[in-house]
Protein backbone atom coordinates (compact mmCIF):
# COMPACT_ATOMS: atom_id res chain seq x y z
CA UNK A 1 0.00 0.00 0.00
CA UNK A 2 1.40 3.38 -1.08
CA UNK A 3 0.16 6.61 0.50
CA UNK A 4 1.10 9.77 -1.39
CA UNK A 5 0.09 13.29 -0.25
CA UNK A 6 -2.00 15.35 -2.66
CA UNK A 7 -1.29 18.82 -1.26
CA UNK A 8 0.30 20.59 1.68
CA UNK A 9 -2.79 21.11 3.83
CA UNK A 10 -4.71 17.86 3.33
CA UNK A 11 -5.40 14.93 1.06
CA UNK A 12 -3.61 11.74 0.02
CA UNK A 13 -3.92 9.04 -2.64
CA UNK A 14 -3.73 5.38 -1.70
CA UNK A 15 -2.66 2.83 -4.31
CA UNK A 16 -1.89 -0.86 -4.09
CA UNK A 17 -4.61 -1.66 -1.54
CA UNK A 18 -7.60 -3.96 -2.07
CA UNK A 19 -10.15 -2.82 0.49
CA UNK A 20 -12.12 -6.06 0.19
CA UNK A 21 -9.10 -8.05 1.40
CA UNK A 22 -7.27 -5.57 3.60
CA UNK A 23 -5.92 -6.92 6.89
CA UNK A 24 -6.62 -5.35 10.27
CA UNK A 25 -3.08 -3.94 10.23
CA UNK A 26 -3.82 -2.42 6.83
CA UNK A 27 -6.99 -0.84 8.15
CA UNK A 28 -5.07 0.67 11.06
CA UNK A 29 -2.73 2.25 8.52
CA UNK A 30 -5.71 3.60 6.57
CA UNK A 31 -7.25 5.03 9.74
CA UNK A 32 -3.99 6.74 10.69
CA UNK A 33 -3.83 8.25 7.19
CA UNK A 34 -7.47 9.36 7.48
CA UNK A 35 -6.68 11.30 10.66
CA UNK A 36 -3.48 12.73 9.21
CA UNK A 37 -4.69 13.72 5.74
CA UNK A 38 -8.50 14.10 6.26
CA UNK A 39 -9.18 13.12 2.61
CA UNK A 40 -8.18 9.75 1.12
CA UNK A 41 -8.60 8.96 -2.59
CA UNK A 42 -8.28 5.18 -2.73
CA UNK A 43 -7.66 4.08 -6.31
CA UNK A 44 -8.47 0.98 -8.36
CA UNK A 45 -11.24 -0.58 -6.25
CA UNK A 46 -14.03 -2.89 -7.43
CA UNK A 47 -16.80 -2.25 -4.91
CA UNK A 48 -20.42 -3.35 -5.00
CA UNK A 49 -22.90 -1.70 -2.58
CA UNK A 50 -22.38 -4.44 0.03
CA UNK A 51 -18.63 -3.79 -0.15
CA UNK A 52 -19.17 -0.06 0.34
CA UNK A 53 -21.24 -0.82 3.44
CA UNK A 54 -18.46 -3.02 4.84
CA UNK A 55 -15.83 -0.37 4.16
CA UNK A 56 -18.04 2.29 5.73
CA UNK A 57 -18.44 0.17 8.86
CA UNK A 58 -14.71 0.53 9.42
CA UNK A 59 -15.33 4.24 10.06
CA UNK A 60 -18.73 4.20 11.78
CA UNK A 61 -22.36 3.17 11.61
CA UNK A 62 -24.34 4.37 8.56
CA UNK A 63 -26.26 7.64 8.61
CA UNK A 64 -29.52 8.36 6.78
CA UNK A 65 -29.75 11.27 4.35
CA UNK A 66 -33.09 13.13 4.50
CA UNK A 67 -33.57 14.20 0.88
CA UNK A 68 -32.55 11.33 -1.42
CA UNK A 69 -33.91 7.76 -1.59
CA UNK A 70 -31.33 4.98 -1.19
CA UNK A 71 -30.73 2.33 -3.81
CA UNK A 72 -32.66 -0.95 -3.72
CA UNK A 73 -31.57 -3.09 -0.79
CA UNK A 74 -29.18 -0.47 0.56
CA UNK A 75 -31.17 2.43 2.04
CA UNK A 76 -28.07 4.27 3.32
CA UNK A 77 -26.36 4.40 -0.09
CA UNK A 78 -27.70 6.72 -2.77
CA UNK A 79 -26.51 7.47 -6.26
CA UNK A 80 -25.29 10.94 -7.22
CA UNK A 81 -25.98 11.18 -10.95
CA UNK A 82 -25.71 13.99 -13.46
CA UNK A 83 -26.93 13.07 -16.93
CA UNK A 84 -25.60 14.49 -20.20
CA UNK A 85 -28.72 16.64 -20.55
CA UNK A 86 -28.50 18.20 -17.07
CA UNK A 87 -26.70 21.40 -16.13
CA UNK A 88 -27.21 21.41 -12.33
CA UNK A 89 -25.09 19.11 -10.20
CA UNK A 90 -25.49 17.82 -6.65
CA UNK A 91 -23.16 19.28 -4.01
CA UNK A 92 -21.85 22.09 -6.19
CA UNK A 93 -21.06 24.48 -3.35
CA UNK A 94 -18.65 24.58 -0.44
CA UNK A 95 -20.04 22.74 2.60
CA UNK A 96 -19.58 20.06 5.22
CA UNK A 97 -22.18 17.31 4.93
CA UNK A 98 -25.51 17.68 6.75
CA UNK A 99 -24.40 20.08 9.48
CA UNK A 100 -28.12 20.82 9.91
CA UNK A 101 -28.52 17.43 11.66
CA UNK A 102 -28.15 17.11 15.43
CA UNK A 103 -25.51 14.43 14.81
CA UNK A 104 -23.78 14.95 11.45
CA UNK A 105 -21.64 12.12 10.03
CA UNK A 106 -17.96 11.99 10.89
CA UNK A 107 -17.17 10.73 7.41
CA UNK A 108 -18.43 10.49 3.85
CA UNK A 109 -17.59 7.78 1.30
CA UNK A 110 -18.05 8.53 -2.40
CA UNK A 111 -17.38 5.81 -4.98
CA UNK A 112 -17.02 6.53 -8.70
CA UNK A 113 -18.99 4.24 -11.03
CA UNK A 114 -18.99 6.39 -14.20
CA UNK A 115 -16.93 9.54 -14.71
CA UNK A 116 -16.55 12.09 -17.52
CA UNK A 117 -13.45 12.04 -19.70
CA UNK A 118 -12.41 15.27 -18.02
CA UNK A 119 -13.88 17.57 -15.38
CA UNK A 120 -16.13 16.61 -12.51
CA UNK A 121 -13.37 16.84 -9.90
CA UNK A 122 -14.07 17.51 -6.21
CA UNK A 123 -12.29 20.25 -4.27
CA UNK A 124 -11.59 19.85 -0.55
CA UNK A 125 -10.54 22.41 2.06
CA UNK A 126 -8.99 21.91 5.49
CA UNK A 127 -11.03 23.87 8.01
CA UNK A 128 -8.41 22.95 10.61
CA UNK A 129 -5.59 24.58 8.66
CA UNK A 130 -7.88 27.57 8.10
CA UNK A 131 -8.51 27.91 11.83
CA UNK A 132 -4.80 27.65 12.61
CA UNK A 133 -4.11 30.55 10.23
CA UNK A 134 -6.52 32.97 11.91
CA UNK A 135 -5.31 35.76 14.17
CA UNK A 136 -5.52 35.25 17.92
CA UNK A 137 -8.13 38.00 18.08
CA UNK A 138 -10.37 36.24 15.56
CA UNK A 139 -9.95 32.92 17.37
CA UNK A 140 -11.00 34.60 20.63
CA UNK A 141 -14.10 35.98 18.89
CA UNK A 142 -15.06 32.68 17.26
CA UNK A 143 -14.35 30.13 20.00
CA UNK A 144 -17.54 30.81 22.03
CA UNK A 145 -19.87 31.27 19.03
CA UNK A 146 -22.58 28.74 18.15
CA UNK A 147 -23.74 28.44 14.55
CA UNK A 148 -27.36 27.86 13.58
CA UNK A 149 -27.34 25.50 10.59
CA UNK A 150 -30.25 24.95 8.20
CA UNK A 151 -30.94 22.50 5.37
CA UNK A 152 -32.90 25.11 3.43
CA UNK A 153 -29.94 26.34 1.31
CA UNK A 154 -31.39 29.85 1.52
CA UNK A 155 -28.32 31.59 0.19
CA UNK A 156 -28.30 29.38 -2.89
CA UNK A 157 -31.88 30.23 -3.78
CA UNK A 158 -33.48 27.44 -1.73
CA UNK A 159 -33.11 23.66 -1.78
CA UNK A 160 -36.19 23.17 -3.98
CA UNK A 161 -34.99 25.72 -6.52
CA UNK A 162 -31.49 24.20 -6.65
CA UNK A 163 -32.63 20.59 -6.91
CA UNK A 164 -35.74 20.79 -9.08
CA UNK A 165 -33.66 20.39 -12.25
CA UNK A 166 -31.84 17.27 -10.97
CA UNK A 167 -34.16 14.75 -12.56
CA UNK A 168 -31.79 11.78 -12.48
CA UNK A 169 -31.77 11.42 -8.68
CA UNK A 170 -34.54 10.13 -6.42
CA UNK A 171 -35.04 13.31 -4.45
CA UNK A 172 -37.83 13.48 -1.88
CA UNK A 173 -39.20 15.57 1.00
CA UNK A 174 -37.40 18.69 -0.25
CA UNK A 175 -40.18 20.87 1.15
CA UNK A 176 -39.24 19.71 4.67
CA UNK A 177 -35.80 21.31 4.46
CA UNK A 178 -36.84 24.33 6.55
CA UNK A 179 -37.56 21.99 9.47
CA UNK A 180 -33.99 20.65 9.58
CA UNK A 181 -32.02 22.98 11.83
CA UNK A 182 -29.26 22.33 14.36
CA UNK A 183 -26.92 24.39 16.51
CA UNK A 184 -23.22 23.49 16.61
CA UNK A 185 -20.07 25.27 17.81
CA UNK A 186 -18.52 27.55 15.19
CA UNK A 187 -15.18 26.05 16.19
CA UNK A 188 -15.13 22.31 16.93
CA UNK A 189 -12.44 20.17 18.52
CA UNK A 190 -11.69 16.94 16.68
CA UNK A 191 -12.44 14.09 19.11
CA UNK A 192 -9.51 11.95 17.90
CA UNK A 193 -6.75 14.45 17.11
CA UNK A 194 -7.67 17.28 19.49
CA UNK A 195 -7.19 19.80 16.67
CA UNK A 196 -9.58 22.74 16.37
CA UNK A 197 -11.41 23.40 13.09
CA UNK A 198 -13.93 25.88 11.75
CA UNK A 199 -17.46 24.49 11.47
CA UNK A 200 -19.19 27.25 9.53
CA UNK A 201 -20.34 27.30 5.90
CA UNK A 202 -22.17 29.78 3.74
CA UNK A 203 -24.34 26.90 2.50
CA UNK A 204 -25.74 25.88 5.88
CA UNK A 205 -24.86 28.41 8.62
CA UNK A 206 -27.64 30.98 8.53
CA UNK A 207 -26.61 32.91 11.66
CA UNK A 208 -24.95 32.67 15.05
CA UNK A 209 -26.90 32.10 18.24
CA UNK A 210 -28.18 35.37 19.76
CA UNK A 211 -27.35 37.24 16.55
CA UNK A 212 -29.49 38.13 13.55
CA UNK A 213 -28.85 36.82 10.05
CA UNK A 214 -27.92 40.33 8.95
CA UNK A 215 -25.35 40.65 11.74
CA UNK A 216 -23.96 37.16 11.14
CA UNK A 217 -23.65 37.25 7.36
CA UNK A 218 -20.42 39.31 7.05
CA UNK A 219 -18.59 36.97 9.45
CA UNK A 220 -19.94 33.84 7.73
CA UNK A 221 -18.88 35.25 4.35
CA UNK A 222 -15.39 36.10 5.64
CA UNK A 223 -14.89 32.62 7.11
CA UNK A 224 -16.13 30.92 3.94
CA UNK A 225 -13.71 32.87 1.78
CA UNK A 226 -10.86 32.37 4.27
CA UNK A 227 -11.18 28.60 4.69
CA UNK A 228 -11.27 27.94 0.93
CA UNK A 229 -8.09 29.85 0.14
CA UNK A 230 -5.94 27.81 -2.28
CA UNK A 231 -3.29 26.94 0.31
CA UNK A 232 -5.90 25.11 2.42
CA UNK A 233 -7.22 22.97 -0.45
CA UNK A 234 -6.62 19.86 -2.51
CA UNK A 235 -8.33 18.44 -5.60
CA UNK A 236 -9.41 14.87 -6.31
CA UNK A 237 -9.70 13.79 -9.94
CA UNK A 238 -12.08 10.90 -10.29
CA UNK A 239 -11.81 7.69 -12.29
CA UNK A 240 -14.08 4.63 -12.17
CA UNK A 241 -13.10 2.57 -9.16
CA UNK A 242 -11.92 5.48 -7.03
CA UNK A 243 -13.30 5.59 -3.48
CA UNK A 244 -12.75 8.86 -1.65
CA UNK A 245 -13.32 9.04 2.09
CA UNK A 246 -13.23 12.39 3.88
CA UNK A 247 -13.41 13.60 7.46
CA UNK A 248 -16.52 15.73 7.68
CA UNK A 249 -15.39 17.17 11.03
CA UNK A 250 -12.49 19.17 9.65
CA UNK A 251 -13.07 19.61 5.90
CA UNK A 252 -15.39 21.18 3.39
CA UNK A 253 -15.88 20.03 -0.20
CA UNK A 254 -17.25 21.33 -3.48
CA UNK A 255 -18.23 19.25 -6.52
CA UNK A 256 -17.00 21.15 -9.58
CA UNK A 257 -19.72 21.47 -12.23
CA UNK A 258 -17.59 21.71 -15.38
CA UNK A 259 -18.59 18.66 -17.44
CA UNK A 260 -21.87 19.53 -19.18
CA UNK A 261 -22.79 16.98 -21.83
CA UNK A 262 -21.07 14.10 -20.00
CA UNK A 263 -22.47 11.60 -17.50
CA UNK A 264 -21.18 11.21 -13.95
CA UNK A 265 -22.48 8.49 -11.62
CA UNK A 266 -21.31 8.03 -8.03
CA UNK A 267 -22.45 6.12 -4.92
CA UNK A 268 -22.47 7.93 -1.59
CA UNK A 269 -22.58 6.75 2.02
CA UNK A 270 -22.21 8.79 5.22
CA UNK A 271 -21.13 7.17 8.47
CA UNK A 272 -20.47 7.81 12.16
CA UNK A 273 -23.11 10.18 13.56
CA UNK A 274 -21.46 12.44 16.14
CA UNK A 275 -22.40 15.53 18.12
CA UNK A 276 -19.82 18.24 17.28
CA UNK A 277 -18.04 19.58 20.35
Amino acid sequence: MRIEPLAGALGAEIRGADLKRLSDAGWREVHEAFLRFSVLAIRDQQLEPADIMRVGARFGEPCPYPFVTGIDGFPFIFEVVKEESETTNFGGNWHSDTTYLKQPPLGTLLYAVETPTHGGDTLFASTAAAYDALSEGMKTLLDPLVGVNSAALRHGGGRHQMHKSINSMKLHDIEAAERYEAEHPAVCTHPETGRKALYVSRSHTIRFRDMSEEESRPLVDFLQAHQTRPEFTCRVRWAPGTLTVWDNRCTQHNAVNDYHGQRRRMRRLTVGPQTPQ
